[in-house]
């Protein structure tokens, strides 16, 4: 019966409101100037008041006073005239009293009241008009004048009282609605943190409908939370008499973070200054990023490593392994067999892998290259892997590790016989609890593309191979190995592999370990360690040892075999065995040894590598910088685009000049076009996609009409696709009609800004060194580029900051890092080449380099070009 009074079929109540809708709210600060705050509030027609004293010494009793804590004395009461029937006692009798402990309750959440002990914080709260909703109209009121008062909170505290009526919560009960005999629930919420202040209900309701009675309530105290929010910000701003709210505003809860707003006059400030103060920022802190980041390679600054794996923790075995010298003979019989059949000798390698107890396999494959590889002469690539797998004598035989070495084109015979050595060697031991695989695999990565494919029935680059027949356990662990030269010095250890990624740190701190133990001299990025640090020779070998690293990390394309394993969380390393340091000369039988040892302790793993560091860098092998160290370098160059970002937010949001007769200036209160802004977004993206697909579809019609081959047609097209891009302000131009405003560069360099952050900030996470090499020059871009420069030499400081150019100046500094300087000719020639390796790297092995580039780096840099040429 009630139900239906109240609430129509239309859904509208008594009052005309829908079931969710609250009372108007109205509401006033700083009503009293005598009380240290105090509040006025209207919710529908209740209408309260509350004034607030303290915090001030104890009264009364001092037996009440808490040394740890102020004390909140809360008193309610109703005027005389409050309701239709005049109150004989305003306050005093059972339900005044009731309502002032629930008050004091509430406010105990909320308020801080541990920065006041031994005081007292008096909240008196008069109800001069009723209508229902009582408590909620007083906690609001009382949260108004505490704020006024400048006592720290928590949080607003917001009430609200909600009833239910025919399956339906009713928010903000007026009295009619209360006096209807609907369940009612009164609810104080502390909103940001939704935690629940007070909770009372003075109706039976049965408990189905309880938690949807209490979400309604919560979202009707947020929605007072909203109105009250915004009484605090317009006091803010017109208050003159004492800061009590801007004292409020300072303070900040310790606890959970969760003060009240800052004070709008500081914030004003605060941004004030960094606008003020914007470009000597950003330049502080670019040069503070550079310098971090040479700091890097610093001793004292890096971290020992160690080896985290307990399984790995010692290297106590036996390496007995006594082969060297068989190993040599069988490496220059392999060399005989591969020489007479002009390629891969499959049939001699299967007779003596299965000679040595091998179960032996083959898998063919087959791949046509998207244009010819000039480097290695190849277009229709065809070859065949030979496997062999040592099943595990006393383990179940569910995981493997790998062996492999590539019978490249060129001398790496020792290291095919070397693993036919290591076979044999292990093939008599019992206790191998994994199956190892020994793999010879040809045309180096493709082949190992294909069998890494093979086994784990995936083809995501699109090549022919033969399923593979036999597969051993699940693969934790793979060492490649290279021997290039008959005379071996040292060993080197590389990590960089597919799009940068790099193996658990414990691998490279086992190689490590080991060539320690056995006396083998070792080397990471061809360079040896070096102990006079604090030197600055010492110093400069390490920040070349460092940036050789972040180079091939950066180029993103596998630098070993090992390379590809990693895309398939298998960690993995090759060792290169190079011919460098004359004094010394390492044979074959130690290398066996050191290759036992790490076998026979990756053996020992009881799960996948995951205790060290998957993300670092290398200045030594005996040292690393992990990436808590190094990504503060990145950071400093990104917070330079959001100082920018802000600068032109504020600008924006700056209300244009006015002349002398009060008239804003038109030019400067137009607002951009959506056109100014989506146009050069569009053109520069489609710059970028015809970067991606023309240069490998075009090149038939490029060997057609022009003297040059498939690779030189794929590398010219894409430099002419990307050169035309400069012409993207002409076309801009023509789409839009009349000249830009200064508004509309405004906002496109700020979506420029922000477009540029979220890409280096997302590229830095995945490849760290890509992110920091295109960080370094295309943040000044970003930062200082507008159309008010001069043209000219503007053009010229971003056409050299830009990603060709960048990969340019890469090319010749890695050569030098490696300490083969080349010339203008050969380093250009050499540039043209690695752009169109990293073509093929893309299409072959899924490199993310070149579309990263040619998608999304090179459009937005295109969208600065713009900006400077902005009419």
């Amino acid at each position: 019966m009630a139900g239906l009074e109240l609430l129509s079929d239309q859904g509208y109540r008594l009052d005309g409101r829908k079931a969710t809708e609250l009372r108007k709210v109205q509401a006033r600060m700083g009503v009293f100037a005598q009380a240290d705050g105090s509040a006025y509030l209207e919710q529908g027609n209740t209408k309260a008041l509350a004034v607030v004293y303290g915090p001030h010494e104890m009264r009364g009793s001092r037996s009440r006073t808490l040394h740890d804590r102020a004390v909140i004395n809360c008193q309610y009461s109703m005027a005389t005239f409050s309701t239709a029937e005049r109150k004989r006692r305003p306050h005093g009798d059972r339900k005044s009293t009731e309502m002032s402990l629930h008050l004091k309750q509430t406010f105990e959440a909320a308020v801080m009241t541990q920065l006041y002990p031994r005081s007292q914080i008096d909240i008196y709260v008069k109800i001069l008009q009723s209508d229902g909703g009582n408590y909620s109209v007083c906690v609001n009121a009382a949260t108004l004048a505490v704020i006024d008062a400048g006592i720290p909170m928590r949080d607003y505290v917001c009430a609200c009282t909600v009833g239910f009526v025919d399956e339906t919560p009713l928010a903000d009960l007026c009295y009619a609605e209360e006096s209807g005999g609907v369940s009612s629930l009164a609810l104080a919420l502390l909103p940001r943190g939704g935690q629940i202040a007070l909770l009372q209900m003075d109706a039976r309701l049965h408990q189905d409908h309880l938690e949807t009675l209490i979400e309604a309530a919560m979202t009707a105290c947020k929605g007072v939370s909203k109105v009250l929010d915004e009484v605090v910000d317009v006091t803010g701003f017109t208050l003159e008499r004492g800061s009590s709210v801007s004292r409020l505003r300072d303070c900040v809860t310790a606890d959970n973070n969760m003060g009240l707003l800052s004070d709008p006059n500081r914030r004003r400030a605060l941004i004030s200054l960094l606008t003020r103060l914007n470009t000597p920022i950003c330049l502080v802190c670019y040069m503070a990023g550079v310098a971090w980041f040479m700091g890097l390679a610093f001793e004292p600054f890096t971290l020992r490593t160690y080896m985290s794996e307990n399984a790995m923790g010692s290297t106590m075995v036996e390496e007995r392994f006594p082969a060297g010298e068989r190993a040599l003979a069988t490496g220059r019989e392999f060399a005989a067999h591969k020489k007479k059949v002009g390629g891969m000798p499959v049939d001699w390698l299967v007779k003596t892998m299965q000679a040595r107890g091998l179960e032996v396999f083959t898998q063919s494959f087959s791949r046509t290259l998207p244009f010819p590889d000039e480097n290695k002469e190849r277009y229709m690539v065809k070859g065949t892997n030979v496997y062999g797998i040592l099943r595990a004598p006393r383990a179940p035989r569910t995981e493997a590790l790998v062996l492999s070495a590539p019978c490249s084109p060129g001398d790496n015979n020792q290291a095919v016989g070397l693993l036919l050595g290591l076979a044999q060697y292990f093939r008599n031991q019992i206790y191998w609890a994994k199956d190892i695989i020994f793999l010879v695999n040809e045309h180096d990565l493709i082949g190992m593309q294909a069998w890494l494919e093979g086994y784990h029935h995936t083809n995501t680059t699109g090549m022919d191979w033969s399923p593979l027949q036999g597969r051993g356990g699940s693969i934790q662990a793979a060492l490649s190995l290279e021997l290039s030269s008959d005379v071996i010095t040292s060993l080197d250890l590389v990590l960089e592999g597919l799009n940068g990624q790099l193996p658990n740190l414990d691998l490279a701190n086992l190689f490590y370990a080991f060539c320690q133990k056995i006396g083998v001299l070792c080397t990471i990025q061809g360079k040896l360690q070096r102990n006079d640090w604090d030197s600055v020779s010492g110093y400069s070998h390490a920040v070349q040892t460092m940036m050789l690293m972040v180079m091939k990390q950066a180029s993103g394309r596998p630098w070993g075999d090992h390379g590809l394993f990693l895309r398939y969380h298998i960690e993995a390393a090759t060792i290169k065995g190079i011919n460098s340091f004359r004094q010394y000369k390492t044979d074959a039988t130690t290398i066996g040894r050191l290759l036992e040892g790490m076998y026979r302790k990756l053996n020992n793993l009881l799960e996948r590598l995951h205790q060290s560091y998957f993300f670092y860098l290398m200045p030594s092998l005996s040292h690393f910088v992990s990436i808590g160290y190094y990504m503060p370098a990145f950071g400093l160059l990104a917070v330079i685009l959001l100082l920018r970002a802000l600068d032109l937010w504020v600008q924006l949001a700056t209300p244009p000049a006015r002349t002398e007769d009060g008239v804003a200036d038109i030019e400067q209160q137009s607002s951009p076009g959506v056109l100014s802004v989506l146009t050069p977004l569009v053109i520069s993206h489609l710059t970028g996609v015809a970067l991606y697909t023309l240069p490998i579809r075009f090149q038939e019609m490029a060997v057609e009409h022009f003297p040059v081959s498939e690779t030189e047609a794929v590398v010219l097209t894409a430099i002419a696709v990307y050169t035309a891009g400069l012409a993207l302000p002409h076309n801009t131009h023509r789409f839009l009609s009349g000249e830009g405003t200064e508004q509309g560069w405004r906002v496109l360099k700020l979506v420029a800004v922000l477009y540029l952050a979220v890409l280096l900030g997302c590229t830095a996470l995945i490849n760290f060194s890509l992110g920091f090499i295109l960080a370094l020059t295309l943040v000044p871009v970003a930062a200082f580029v507008t159309p008010h420069v001069p043209k000219v030499l503007s053009a010229f400081i971003l056409v050299i900051l830009s990603p060709a150019c960048t990969l340019l100046f890469s090319v010749f500094f890695f050569q030098e890092l490696q300490e083969m300087p080349v010339s203008f000719q050969d380093g250009w020639l050499l540039y043209l080449s690695v752009i169109s390796q990293g073509i093929l790297d893309h299409s072959l092995y899924g490199s993310l380099v070149y579309p990263l580039i040619a998608l999304l780096v090179y459009p937005c840099w295109l969208l600065f070009w713009n900006i400077l040429f902005w009419k």
